[in-house]
């Protein structure tokens, strides 16, 4: 589940902002780490959707063109949250004082399952899409055991994980006709327009600077009228939609996040 402030929102133009952009991922684990009250509540799932519908306008010549089949593999990466999130809806409806977890609290046994059975999902719209998504959590596992702050209970099974993912990717290559370098660079989309979608959906408003994709150095504006890229490789007009439900429930139950980028 990801978490979005209620209060927070589009920036006003009279807001301070500051001098250089922030890097993105800290702003969204920064979001995704506090204690809310009272919060949005925007499922994996409807953010996949999200990053696939983002991967789909992005308008730079340097990103690779997924096809239809690979756009919906996109969409549907984060597929394994599907059971879970939707128990979190349910304890939110039952209970006003429930305090609702994020992605980010989720612990490593739970989340190698949700990974193997996103990238299962995946793989059953594209084979080629079934590997860019094992690469995607395989590359996140990797980063994860790098950081060293997991417990040696908790490295086993990411260990685990990364060798039966490399297995799995073999297999996967082989019945299809994409290069290792076009899965690579594929891969590295994913995970662009994932954090692209991660960040619009938390609800941060700093402006943020975004790691380097396929050659592009990109970053978000956040600008009372929308997003705003610089580069402009998504594009303009684009306008996005996500759905939200509200935590606790009120008068208002849910509501069409809507992201206008120009």
């Amino acid at each position: 589940m990801i978490l979005r402030p209620v209060e927070h929102g589009p920036r006003s133009s009279s807001e301070k902002r500051p001098e250089e952009p922030l890097s993105a991922w800290p702003v969204v684990e920064r979001m995704q780490k506090q204690r809310y009250d009272r919060c949005w509540l925007i499922t994996q799932p409807s953010h996949a959707a999200l990053a696939g519908a983002l991967a789909a306008r992005l308008c730079a010549p340097q990103f690779p063109r997924p096809d239809a089949q690979m756009l919906q593999a996109i969409a549907l990466h984060d597929s394994g949250w599907g059971i879970l999130d939707a128990q979190a809806v349910q304890k939110s409806r039952a209970n006003r004082l429930h305090h609702p977890e994020s992605f980010l609290d989720m612990p490593v046994t739970q989340l190698t399952t949700i990974w193997k059975d996103s990238i299962d999902t995946a793989g059953s719209a594209s084979v080629a899409g079934g590997y860019v998504v094992s690469r995607h959590f395989e590359r996140i596992a990797r980063r994860r055991v790098a950081a060293g702050n997991d417990s040696p209970r908790d490295l086993h099974p990411l260990q685990a994980f990364i060798n039966t993912e490399i297995q799995r990717q073999k297999k996967l290559a082989a019945k299809q006709p994409l290069s290792p370098e076009e899965l690579e660079r594929l891969t590295d989309l994913l995970q662009f327009v994932d954090l692209v979608s991660l960040y619009l959906c938390c609800g941060a408003r700093e402006n943020v600077i975004l790691p380097e994709c396929c050659g592009v150095q990109a970053q978000i504006a956040n600008e009372p009228e929308g997003f705003r890229f610089m580069p402009p490789i998504v594009e303009s007009g684009t306008q996005l939609t996500v759905a939200a439900l509200l935590h606790p429930v009120g008068t208002e139950s849910g509501r069409e996040m809507v992201f206008r980028i120009g």
